[in-house]
């Protein structure tokens, strides 16, 4: 760009950008107010620095989002801050003095711990009939694992274990592994290995063959 249209450009733009300095300037003292106020004589008064990139963040989040996005955005900033030792009752205070309600500490973490920690979605036992039978079945996006328990088995029994994904949301199940077993087994417990769930997960088993018998599973879901 020429050299004197870059300058008249920005002469032209400076009254704009002095206005949104002085709007947020004037948010900042706000702010700032807010903090003080709450964390006068409380042992997080010396920490009003920390307190404010919080407020300062939280206060971007309210001109970004409305209802429940924003609500989800404030807990995790809120989840963020506690982790990191600052005081529940003045994070909570803040955020009600910018019109927001944080949630229950529990229910924070339901919603935004759980979904990314380890969890057990599939455990039981199975007593096998010829058919293919479904040992866990997962809709939702993860990383799930498992194991089998083929100590069951006798010289004669035959177990088919098949693992099924989806690759769309309305798509149907498709074979993704299968694994043939039989005979006594030297090492029983048969790990299913992590797998990307995609849209869905299924495991099945199927005992081709001999006495039908009874299998233990366990099934653990991750982010």
């Amino acid at each position: 760009m020429d050299g004197d249209i870059y300058a008249r450009t920005l002469q032209k733009l400076k009254p704009l950008a002095k206005e949104g300095e002085a709007t947020y300037q004037a948010e900042f003292d706000r702010l700032l107010a807010i903090v003080k106020r709450i964390l006068e004589g409380t042992p997080e008064h010396s920490s009003v620095q920390a307190y404010m990139w919080y407020a300062e963040k939280l206060w971007s989040l309210t001109q970004r989002f409305s209802g429940p996005a924003l609500q989800k955005e404030a807990d995790a900033l809120y989840l963020w801050h506690l982790a990191r030792g600052r005081d529940d009752v003045a994070l909570r205070a803040i955020a009600r003095a910018l019109g927001v309600e944080i949630s229950p500490l529990e229910d924070i973490i339901d919603t935004v711990l759980a979904p990314r920690l380890m969890k057990i979605i599939a455990q039981g036992t199975v007593t096998a009939d010829g058919s293919e039978q479904v040992l866990v079945e997962y809709s939702g996006l993860a990383t799930v694992s498992g194991y089998v328990d083929l100590s069951s088995m006798d010289e004669g029994d035959g177990v088919v274990i098949r693992v099924y994904t989806k690759i769309r949301p309305d798509g149907e199940w498709k074979l993704y592994d299968e694994g043939r077993f039989y005979g006594k087994q030297a090492y029983p417990a048969l790990h299913i290995l992590p797998r990307v769930t995609g849209y869905a997960y299924k495991v099945t088993l199927q005992q081709t063959s001999g006495t039908y018998k009874s299998f233990d599973y366990l099934f653990v879901k991750g982010a």
